[in-house]
């Protein structure tokens, strides 16, 4: 008797990484407990318990040409001046540990999908606000504006996520407009 309640309280214990949070589900039941979000440690859940487990580091998203991104570079976007913009660039997000639950009713674990498409109408709604000079001389400034706006919509969308940095990796202008600014900048 004292061997079957060892085993039942070994096959009792979860564990969460330290980089991890996670949310209960039971294998009997196919129910998941949103109201409880656990941070890493061990823990006592029961036996026909297990843990749907979700980053809690920065996790990296990129729009680029590099082996591995998640998206390619955003193609055709419009400046505030109609010309065609390839943007490469890269955001750091990290999941909200108090919404967890709520972010898995919601979204399952196909989550960062619904975040790839938010970013994306973001940036795009954002770069249509900028001139075509804008990450030619303001690089920095437009990539906290673009930051910012990713991370405005994350917010306003139940508060599951936050975006803490982005970087513009390329930004690829219409050979005719590239040039034009290169002789811009020549003749100043």
């Amino acid at each position: 008797m004292l061997l079957v309640g060892l085993i039942v309280l070994l096959v009792s214990i979860g564990t969460v990484e330290p980089i991890e949070f996670a949310i209960e589900y039971n294998s009997i039941t196919k129910k998941t407990n949103e109201d409880q979000v656990y941070a890493g440690g061990w823990y006592l859940i029961g036996p026909f318990t297990s843990f749907f487990t979700f980053p809690a580091t920065l996790v990296n998203i990129d729009w680029s040409e590099y082996p591995g991104s998640q998206r390619g570079p955003l193609q055709k976007v419009k400046d505030s001046g109609g010309q065609d913009i390839t943007l490469s660039f890269a955001i750091q997000y990290r999941l909200n540990q108090e919404n967890i639950g709520r972010l898995y009713g919601k979204y399952k674990q196909d989550y960062e999908r619904q975040f790839i498409t938010w970013a994306d109408a973001e940036v795009r709604g954002i770069v249509g606000k900028f001139s075509t000079t804008a990450f030619w001389g303001e690089r920095a400034a437009s990539a906290e504006r673009i930051r910012k706006a990713i991370d405005d919509k994350f917010r306003e969308e139940n508060q599951f996520v936050t975006c803490e940095n982005l970087q513009i990796i390329n930004v690829q202008l219409s050979d005719k407009r590239e040039t034009s600014l290169i002789d811009t900048q020549v003749t100043k």
